[in-house]
């Protein structure tokens, strides 16, 4: 557990000494170990190749990339290449549905509207959204920095205290809850400002909430780290402490917690737009699917809650997926159009039958690959090839939409152009226009970069994955989570001109900051992996040898630049934000 042999190879993966405190644990630990090398080379009964699809890749145990892989990756192409040409031509067929600029309202239309006591409420959503942006960058910075200086940040031991597991566990969950956070917070502003009312005790719910999802997130995150420096027992860990899986690490009772918070959340926004659905207006179909992909966002939450401390890592995992991909890049994905839509046409900038027109293609459309394109999740996880073949069809299909973002990009950007007014709400736009960019290249081009069979059986693992998380989660959702975060704030007080040089400089910071750390630092070197794992097999890309190669170490690097540019943009993002409180951020009036 503390050999000095290995203790450059404990610092070339950033393992603190005694990262196991106990002998029975280490036990445990190398049979896990033992159980997954004998599922990844044991062929399954009557056939020839083993549980997980001869992944990963080594000659040596005879495991090679199988004839469905490489079938199914070419009819995912084929798939693929249909698919855009179908959109191409849908898209071209369409009339142009778009608003002339003299048919856009001549003033704000938020302008004397309502704000009743729970709209305001949400304003202190945004603030904890903002700081937990900042700890999260930073638990990025140090956890990118252990990559190439093992157990500590510039030269300041952290380790100890804050290993590699609990930084890259903190990064990955404060994404997830301040997303969450800032989407949440915007339907419970949105629901009262549709409706036009404010039921009973509204604002007293969203302030309780408020309180419940700070004690999930200060709670959870301090679980954690009392489960990986292990001073919790193997069941209370389960329970309270870190459950292991990537993205749904929080402990069963925060799991729980947070469930019956977006239960909470579900019933509030509910009962706001009660009043709305049954005046039976011209925007009621709008105002059903809001409150369709309300209900998923609360229910589906619930698949996380499938698998015990004990369940087969196979059916645990299969679960965990419909968390992953489902709720967030599915439901999440439809709940954002919804409200995006929602504020276009409460600010007049799109007619309401093309709102609902949109909403229910995009709807049709993501949902129609997402939900059977989760398989692709599973290609190495003990299924059989049929899922394999399914899989790969519909994830590829998932990113025929992506393709075309372009065209909702040019409309975000024309819309941002459309009137003198709609200059104030530049900057959010802007994000949105931005998410569209991101969609693109993130989840469009770097997602199909690694979903194909044959590409995922030599990448899983590698740097690449990042170069889809990073570009996907904070390119498309974290940008169109501050995007909405910037509208609400802007509609909650239209008549005050913001001082733009900081989130100006905000949004160029993030963007490029966040190109950079792709392009030159985590790109490269994951490219370079996948090589190696086609030549040599994936257990010498992982190696301490090949990444702790003098070129990849630099190339690792360079991701300072890239980390440095977003850390500066997320800085001038919080400084905005509570300049808006402050004063500072307000441009003083003649």
């Amino acid at each position: 557990m503390n050999d000095p042999k290995l203790v450059k190879l404990r610092d070339n993966y950033a393992i603190p000494p005694n990262t196991i405190k106990d002998s029975s644990r280490m036990f445990k630990m190398n049979a896990f170990f033992f159980w997954t090398a004998w599922s990844c080379v044991t062929n399954r009964p009557g056939s020839e190749i083993s549980y997980t699809n001869n992944w990963p890749s080594d000659e040596l145990v005879g495991n090679h990339a199988t004839s469905s892989l490489i079938l199914w990756t070419g009819f995912s192409v084929i798939m693929l290449i249909a698919g855009i040409g179908l959109m191409v031509w849908f898209y071209a067929s369409r009339k142009d549905e778009s608003l002339a600029p003299h048919e856009m309202p001549g003033k704000d239309p938020l302008l004397g509207g309502i704000m009743t006591a729970s709209m305001k409420a949400t304003l202190k959503y945004f603030w904890v959204v903002t700081a937990l942006i900042l700890v999260q960058v930073l638990m990025g910075a140090i956890t990118a920095h252990y990559a190439v200086e093992g157990q500590a940040f510039y030269g300041i031991p952290l380790s100890g205290l804050l290993p590699y597991s609990i930084s890259r566990t903190w990064h990955i969950q404060l994404a997830i809850f301040w997303i969450a956070t800032s989407w949440l917070a915007t339907g419970l502003y949105l629901a009262p400002a549709v409706s036009g009312k404010e039921p009973k005790y509204q604002a007293l719910g969203v302030n309780f909430l408020f309180i419940a999802l700070l004690v999930i997130v200060v709670g959870s995150l301090i679980g954690q780290w009392f489960g990986v420096m292990q001073r919790l027992g193997l069941v209370q860990n389960f329970w309270f402490g870190h459950q292991g899986y990537e993205y749904v690490d929080l402990g069963r009772f925060w799991q729980l917690f947070l469930f019956i918070g977006l239960v909470i959340w579900l019933v509030l926004m509910g009962r706001a737009l009660m009043p709305a659905l049954k005046n039976k207006a011209e925007n009621r179909s709008l105002l059903t699917m809001f409150l369709i992909a309300s209900i998923a966002i609360a229910v589906f939450y619930g698949a996380g809650l499938m698998w015990g401390r004990q369940t087969h890592l196979a059916i645990a995992e299969y679960w965990r997926w419909w968390v992953v991909h489902l709720w967030v890049e599915g439901f999440f994905e439809v709940f954002a159009t919804v409200a995006i839509a929602f504020l276009f046409v409460r600010l007049g900038l799109i007619r309401l039958s093309t709102a609902t027109g949109s909403i229910l293609l995009s709807t049709i459309v993501f949902l129609s690959g997402g939900i059977i394109g989760t398989f692709h999740h599973l290609y190495f996880t003990g299924t059989p090839v049929a899922i394999l073949a399914l899989g790969a069809t519909f994830s590829a299909l998932e990113v025929v939409p992506l393709v075309l973002m372009g065209f909702e990009g040019y409309g975000n950007l024309r819309i941002s152009r459309g009137t003198e007014w709609i200059q104030g709400y530049k900057w959010p736009i802007w994000f949105f226009l931005s998410v569209s960019f991101w969609n693109l290249v993130g989840a469009g081009i770097f997602g199909f970069l690694i979903n194909p069979p044959i590409a995922l059986y030599y990448m899983q693992g590698l740097n690449t994955t990042p170069v889809h998380g990073h570009t996907a989660l904070f390119g498309v959702y974290g940008m169109l989570g501050i995007g909405l975060m910037l509208f609400v704030m802007k509609s909650m007080d239209p008549g005050k001109e913001w001082n733009q040089k900081w989130i100006r400089f905000a949004f160029w910071a993030i963007n490029i900051g966040l190109a950079l750390m792709v392009l030159i630092s985590v790109l490269p070197v994951g490219l370079a992996q996948t090589w190696v794992s086609v030549r040599s097999g994936m257990w010498y890309a992982r190696s301490a040898d090949f990444l702790q190669d003098p070129t990849i170490a630099f190339f690792r690097w360079l991701r300072v630049i890239g980390d440095t540019v977003f850390a500066l943009g997320t800085l001038a993002l919080a400084w905005f934000i509570f300049g808006l409180k402050g004063g500072w951020s307000i441009k003083k009036m003649n």
